[in-house]
């Protein structure tokens, strides 16, 4: 089953709501799209492994998706972990366009005439499952034999790895090749290491320790505050301000009439600020007329508050 299933990454959420709020002729906008379109591949690839660990039995495994766990002093992320009472398997997904080179050191993906150089992907993935049974061990927890696997999930890829990198061609595959992967491994072993209480207790406790990274997104970019365009998108032709009366939100260019329009508006002030919002915050960023009418919207979508009166904060769902 999926104990901790896919997820559309809070980064991108965060990252395209700050393309819709910046001027198009921002000297950000370059950048910002280069990274939308980073962040997009790489979910990508974790949907089509998500395609493929949806089609084992899910009685028989527990699987998780973009686990960030705490170890040491930093922190461990792992693209997707499989669990089950023989083995633990890690696969890390790649979906890079043209072709990519293995060798010991590196990958090296050649595309368009470009060429990128990244750290290799094995040696990244291993080091997740070394820390993964350190992470473990530190809670008395059995060792489970485990392994990893590097998944190249765009079909059109050329992968070329060099001759004689034995661990190449032993960690990395396509992502069709998933399934095939872990009935391998299954086979290696004739018996059980751990019941299904403890893998019950595994499972909660990588939940409970699972930590998202917090990014402040004005920051990654060099963006000032004040360059951030306010007011409520309209969801019909995408432009604002929309204006507030009698209780609905008319687009002056379209005439388009919501009810709910704010709500975006609201997401998008979380994501990019990542602050708890006040009334005089939330009515100076969606353009209300008054203290009463902001209050009156803030209740109505019922986010979570501390605080009485003119001290109250509401808190990000």
């Amino acid at each position: 089953m999926f104990v901790k299933d896919i997820e559309v990454p809070k980064l991108l959420e965060q990252v395209e709501a700050l393309e819709g709020r910046i001027p198009e002729n921002h000297h950000a906008i370059p950048e910002v799209k280069l990274k939308i379109k980073s962040l997009k591949s790489g979910f990508n690839g974790e949907k089509t492994i998500n395609y493929y660990l949806g089609q084992l039995p899910q009685e028989k495994y527990h699987i998780f998706h973009d686990l960030r766990l705490p170890y040491g002093t930093g922190f461990f992320q792992i693209d997707a972990l499989l669990l089950s009472r023989k083995i633990k398997l890690i696969f890390e997904g790649k979906n890079h366009s043209g072709k990519l080179h293995f060798d010991m050191n590196q990958m090296i993906q050649d595309y368009n005439e470009n060429r990128e150089i990244y750290e290799n992907p094995i040696s990244q993935v291993n080091r997740h499952k070394i820390l993964l049974d350190y992470f473990l061990e530190q809670y008395q927890i059995s060792r489970i034999p485990s392994d990893f696997y590097v998944m190249i999930c765009k079909p059109t890829t050329e992968i070329i790895i060099q001759p004689g990198y034995t661990e190449g061609n032993k960690r990395i595959h396509r992502a069709g090749n998933l399934l095939k992967l872990i009935e391998a491994n299954e086979k290696r072993f004739n018996w059980e290491f751990v019941n299904e209480e403890s893998i019950e207790n595994i499972s909660s406790l990588l939940l409970q320790s699972h930590t998202p990274k917090e990014h402040d997104v004005l920051k990654m970019f060099k963006i000032e505050e004040e360059d951030i365009i306010t007011g409520v998108h309209c969801p019909r032709c995408l432009r604002l301000p929309m204006t507030y009366h009698r209780m609905n939100w008319l687009c002056p260019y379209c005439q388009f009439v919501s009810k709910d329009a704010h709500l975006k508006a609201i997401k998008d002030h979380f994501l990019i600020y990542n602050t708890p919002l006040t009334n005089s915050k939330i009515r100076t960023f969606l353009h209300l007329p008054n203290t009463r009418i902001t209050t009156h919207i803030l209740s109505s979508v019922h986010l979570p508050h501390s605080g009485v009166s003119k001290g109250r904060i509401y808190l990000k769902p």
